[in-house]
């Protein structure tokens, strides 16, 4: 994506920075902007232990950690690509581990989270494999879960960062090139795409593609578990066993957001809003190579031009050469034939031509056209 303009932060009643998250710009997507969920349902469950599956620059890792600490808890993150950021984070505190591997190599070997932040590969295969780890891991007592990306463009699409790590019927058809856009099912020029840093299933829908459909699917046969859905920043679900026993307080505070018909019309403007900036970048993309095309075109045009005025300039010298070359050639000649002129007239003119006439036309030789 490219980047977008910033906005002013506005004064905080505690005179304190504003979280990172809130000055990112024209496109908010952290979970961080979920913070009064996450945190809220963290505080019900008394969680101490969480898991971070997909950290990118450590925005909501910051905050977990400062939950952790003051819990004296631990915040496992997993990212097998972990950013500088989220690096230096996570080595600077005692409250955290970083793994460094793919999800599904990590979570058979972990020990059970009261909480998971699922927010890494979005793609049904690794999504559905990595809830089956943490029911393996987990035994009778089914963790909260906070899984990012269950509505558009993910819920019903598979993307990729590594499609080539995944085996061969795991991932569909895909590419690194087109975007997606909402009401298309095939990808389109332009859109919402991952220059090059991810690339998108051909097709929306159908069996095994998506992150909403690997929850679903995961919860088929499992009646215990409930699926709430916050329908914005690109949808959360919160998966928790229904007979835990903080399940109905969790519950009271996940349906504040879940389902909110205001949230979901919000979502969709700001989709149509997003994804109409990127059709207007596309397109003054596209501009932009023809403005320099043109130029390369107009440069080429008046080297042309100034290499003409150059000729015409050697023209016109050449010709007021010839120009000169030709008066003095017809002054020389007009001097010979009024010098014969007035010799003639000297020796009393000649038949039919008057002494007078002779003179004449003898004074308008030495003295050329007058044009």
């Amino acid at each position: 994506m490219s980047p977008s303009p910033q906005p002013v932060d506005g004064d905080r009643p505690d005179s304190s920075p504003a979280p990172a998250s809130t000055r990112r710009g024209l496109l908010i997507y952290s979970l961080a902007e979920f913070r009064e969920l996450i945190l809220g349902c963290l505080e019900l469950i008394d969680a101490r232990f969480i898991t971070e599956i997909g950290g990118e620059d450590g925005t909501f890792t910051r905050e977990l950690l400062v939950w952790a600490t003051a819990r004296d808890g631990r915040v496992s993150c997993i990212d097998p690509a972990p950013s500088p950021a989220m690096v230096a984070l996570v080595d600077g505190s005692p409250a955290a581990e970083m793994h460094r591997r793919p999800s599904l190599e990590v979570l058979p070997g972990m020990s059970r989270s009261d909480a998971y932040l699922i927010d890494g590969d979005h793609n049904y295969y690794t999504l559905i494999h990595e809830l089956e780890a943490i029911e393996a891991i987990s035994g009778d007592e089914f963790p909260l879960l906070f899984v990012h990306d269950v509505g558009w463009p993910s819920g019903r699409r598979d993307m990729y960062y590594a499609p080539e790590s995944l085996p061969e019927g795991g991932r569909h058809p895909y590419d690194y090139g087109q975007g997606v856009t909402v009401g298309s099912d095939a990808l389109v020029d332009g859109g919402f795409s991952g220059e090059g840093e991810f690339a998108w299933a051909l097709h929306e829908g159908g069996p095994a593609n998506g992150v909403l459909t690997a929850v679903e699917d995961f919860l088929g046969d499992r009646a215990h578990l409930e699926l709430a859905v916050v329908p914005c920043l690109f949808g959360l679900g919160v998966v928790y066993p229904r007979s835990a026993p903080w399940a109905e307080q969790v519950g009271e505070l996940v349906d504040h957001y879940a389902g909110n018909p205001l949230l979901a019309r919000m979502e969709q403007n700001r989709l149509d809003l997003y994804l109409h900036v990127l059709k207007l970048q596309h397109v003054m993309d596209e501009m932009g190579l023809t403005m320099r095309d043109l130029g390369v075109e107009n440069r080429a045009l008046w080297t042309r031009v100034h290499e003409l005025e150059a000729q015409l300039r050697e023209v016109t010298a050449h010709s007021q050469e010839l120009a000169a070359e030709v008066a003095t050639t017809v002054s020389a000649r007009s001097f010979v034939v009024a010098e014969r002129l007035s010799r003639l007239h000297a020796r009393g003119g000649g038949p039919g031509v008057s002494g007078a006439r002779l003179q004449a036309l003898a004074e308008a030789a030495r003295t050329g056209p007058t044009g």
